[in-house]
């Protein structure tokens, strides 16, 4: 039997959540925290545990909300869900760790990285917004029309699973047919149709408040991976990270918003290199 066959869920109790997650590579190893996006889980990184578990512990939590980690989301933030990452970490044993993040997950990742960067061996920021917006006027505007307004009134006219399916039309309207590649968009609908509603409108909410992390020049080896597909907004946040961090490289692969997932290979041979000159 392969590994991706006999991979199976663990969980551990960490502050008020018994968190699920996946967990593969020698004990010994760099530990590698893996960090999903929002309306996602702990499964879009078994392309990452089946191609870089022989050489690192990785550890692929579900979010608070978010699969098989359920727990309270009335209060769900970026801020919050970094206290869960090191929350979860510590009840395992890990004092450091290095970060890949995805989406939502990297906007966690850099969360923790500017709060506690002791603790963070190297970071790894796939496809991450520093915030949906950095302007006040269409900040604002966002914060008003946001999740909490939309989200349910369109789940009680369609349901959760054609909401998604509308809205994976809709961003492929915008920002092109590669922006959500198959594997992305079933982990997508998956996630949508299957998540307690309050708490996929607790992450779209999340998002939408965040305010960017405080980002400043730190001493740790980063990797920015962007998919050739993305918004522009993401990509220019992405050189932003890079400027705003200093020891950061940007790596482009040819996927869209979920690169891990659309372009596996290329990923895993970037994370790869550069954890092994940076750990």
């Amino acid at each position: 039997m392969t590994l991706q066959e006999t991979l199976a869920t663990r969980s551990v109790v960490a502050g008020d959540l018994t968190v699920a997650y996946l967990e593969a590579g020698p004990v010994s190893a760099l530990p590698v925290l893996c960090l999903h996006g929002a309306v996602q889980t702990k499964s879009v990184w078994r392309p990452q545990i089946a191609g870089l578990a022989s050489d690192y512990r990785l550890l692929a939590p579900d979010l608070r909300g978010h699969g098989e980690t359920l727990g309270d989301t009335t209060a769900m933030s970026v801020e919050s869900l970094a206290v869960d990452a090191f929350g979860f970490l510590d009840a395992l044993g890990i004092e450091r760790a290095a970060l890949c993040g995805v989406s939502l997950g990297g906007m966690v990742a850099l969360e923790m990285a500017a709060h506690r960067p002791a603790r963070v061996a190297a970071m790894v920021l796939a496809d991450t917004p520093l915030a949906l917006s950095l302007h006040g006027p269409l900040r604002a505007a966002l914060e008003w029309l946001g999740p909490q307004r939309i989200l349910p009134a369109a789940f009680a006219l369609l349901g959760q699973h054609r909401t998604a399916r509308w809205g994976i039309a809709g961003a492929k309207r915008i920002f092109g047919e590669e922006w959500v590649g198959a594997d992305a968009e079933r982990h997508f609908v998956e996630g949508f149709s299957t998540m307690p509603a309050d708490a996929v409108v607790a992450a779209y909410a999340a998002i939408v408040a965040a305010d960017p992390a405080a980002i400043r020049a730190l001493d740790i080896a980063c990797l920015v991976i962007i998919g050739r597909h993305e918004t522009q907004l993401v990509i220019d946040h992405a050189g932003e990270i890079a400027r705003r961090i200093g020891r950061a490289e940007i790596v482009t692969v040819e996927a869209g918003h979920v690169s891990n997932l659309d372009a596996p290979e290329a990923f895993n041979a970037a994370v790869a290199s550069f954890l092994a000159e940076s750990s």
